[in-house]
């Protein structure tokens, strides 16, 4: 199915990451975890609008958003002035998305919801959770995984026929609740016609006093709604980010994801444990990157060339049939042919014409 609305949870302060910065601010492989997320849901087909709740230091994360007015869905910002839980931040995500009569569900307008610090989450899987949502008819569907140890997740509560009824979340678990290993991953996808009722019946009767959104699941089971699942096929898409330790488990998973996308498109690799390449570098079909090579920022590297071993390029352009053997560049164009190395440094904004050939141990600026 084609789903028109996606929403964002980016209001959490991440006091866990020991950083002033706003966690969805935080950047794995050169990028912020918020970009990574956006890039997966705007890789949906259909979408019309996308709406980021924003919340702790709003106006740095709302200027993350400028970048998107070339994208076919509109991407909106929705202030959460006070951070009282996940159902509060839907509630003023809510605000930004059309306001539809509440039927029976299947009202044609669902609406994604996710949050901004589960980076590796692909839009292959968010698209199949669309499409398990629409054939089963559901008016909300959850995506969940099976987990050796569930401590830290909600769990998914069934009744004796195995219908979904609730979400309990792990500081509010009885009895044998805590050994259920089916969880919640945070990310739904939801009927829009009947969510908003859903959570204007939120109440904040929990340990944390806060609006849970994993409440609503209860609410609409009660109501008779039909609520269903699916599990996640590979569940590190869904692992979230919540300090340091884990931003960096989560980069090297990253790191190695795109490592292997270039090599897939043409680009050899020798020791590709030893390379970095951030998110948005560019690399063309039929070059070699040596290895102990560093590509980061919005470097660009043309077909047929050669990088490394030991070179580090940053927001660099390099041109086609070019050789760089052990080259530190930073916001520097590289053109054609060139031959540079060993033991070379370009500065910022140098143009090393075609053809150039740089000699050993040079500082060019």
């Amino acid at each position: 199915m084609a789903l028109r609305f996606a929403m964002l949870l980016a209001a959490g302060k991440g006091t866990r990451m020991a950083s002033e910065r706003p966690k969805p601010m935080m950047k794995l492989c050169g990028v912020s975890m918020l970009r990574h997320v956006m890039a997966s849901v705007l890789g949906l087909d259909g979408l019309e609008r996308v709406v980021v709740v924003i919340g702790h230091q709003a106006e740095l994360v709302e200027r993350e958003l400028r970048g998107y007015d070339d994208v076919v869905a509109e991407v909106v910002a929705a202030r959460q002035p006070q951070q009282r839980g996940t159902g509060d931040a839907v509630s003023a995500g809510l605000s930004r998305l059309p306001d539809l009569l509440p039927g029976v569900g299947g009202s044609g307008s669902e609406v994604l919801v996710l949050p901004a610090d589960t980076p590796l989450i692909t839009t292959n899987t968010l698209e199949a959770l669309a499409n398990a949502h629409a054939q089963a008819g559901n008016v909300a569907t959850i995506l969940t995984m099976e987990v050796q140890d569930p401590t830290g997740y909600g769990r998914i509560i069934r009744n004796a026929k195995g219908a979904v009824t609730q979400i309990a979340e792990d500081r509010d678990l009885v009895d044998d609740q805590r050994n259920i290993r089916e969880v919640n991953t945070g990310i739904y996808v939801f009927d829009l016609a009947v969510l908003p009722v859903a959570i204007r019946r939120l109440a904040p009767t929990n340990s944390q006093r806060e609006y849970y959104l994993t409440d609503t699941i209860g609410l609409l089971s009660q109501s008779g709604y039909q609520v269903g699942v699916l599990p996640v096929a590979d569940v590190t898409e869904t692992q979230g980010v919540n300090d340091l330790a884990q931003l960096v488990e989560a980069e090297e998973m990253m790191r190695q994801r795109i490592i292997s996308r270039h090599v897939r498109a043409g680009v050899m690799m020798v020791r590709p444990e030893t390379i970095t390449i951030d998110a948005e570098v560019e690399i063309a079909k039929g070059s070699t990157i040596w290895p102990n090579t560093l590509l980061l920022g919005h470097t660009s590297v043309g077909s047929a060339t050669e990088v490394g071993p030991g070179s580090r390029l940053v927001d660099t352009v390099v041109g086609d049939g070019t050789q760089l053997v052990n080259v530190d560049a930073t916001g520097a164009t590289i053109g054609s042919a060139v031959q540079a190395g060993p033991y070379v440094t370009i500065r910022d904004g140098v143009v090393v014409p075609d053809h150039a050939v740089i000699e050993p141990f040079s500082l060019v600026k």
